[in-house]
């Protein structure tokens, strides 16, 4: 008996994916000091930027770090504004920040099948560098049952 070509059989699972970055806290606070609102508006959200009085250059650069894991993750920062991965954290109680992804860095995550609602990051900081891991996970892909079919034949779709 043979199955519909348009039918699909999904995979067994998601793909994690991973990225991380690290970053020196110093290169965070010349910019700062060099470009002042310049750096802090091209780069950061306004949310974001109140973790920078609260925290210090360590606490932007942790955040900078998980800007770029997240887009590693994803798969690239091509013609991705910065701000569009924002690292938020909870107003009260501390607790883990969550990611926010909008404009390019949204689509991107769509285009790579990671939800962009379930990536996890996590930061740490000393004085001098700043680290971030994003981790999250892929959909997993469908197949149609002629190319599972070609595979189970042939070993290659």
């Amino acid at each position: 008996m043979s199955t519909p070509a348009s039918s699909t059989l999904p995979t067994p699972s998601a793909v994690p994916r991973t990225g991380c970055d690290l970053q020196p806290v110093d290169v965070v606070r010349d910019a700062v000091r060099h470009f002042g609102a310049r750096y802090l508006d091209r780069v950061y959200t306004p949310a974001e930027q109140a973790s920078y009085a609260a925290g210090g250059p360590a606490s932007l650069a942790a955040r900078f770090a998980a800007k770029e894991a997240v887009l590693k993750l994803i798969g690239t920062a091509d013609g991705v504004d910065l701000r569009s991965v924002e690292i938020r954290t909870p107003a009260v109680g501390g607790g883990r920040p969550a990611v926010h992804l909008t404009g390019r860095a949204a689509e991107l995550a769509e285009e790579a099948g990671v939800d962009a609602a379930g990536i996890d990051v996590s930061l740490s900081h000393t004085a001098d560098l700043a680290m971030a891991v994003a981790i999250g996970l892929q959909r997993p892909t469908t197949q149609t049952t002629n190319e599972t079919a070609t595979m189970n034949e042939t070993g290659t779709a």
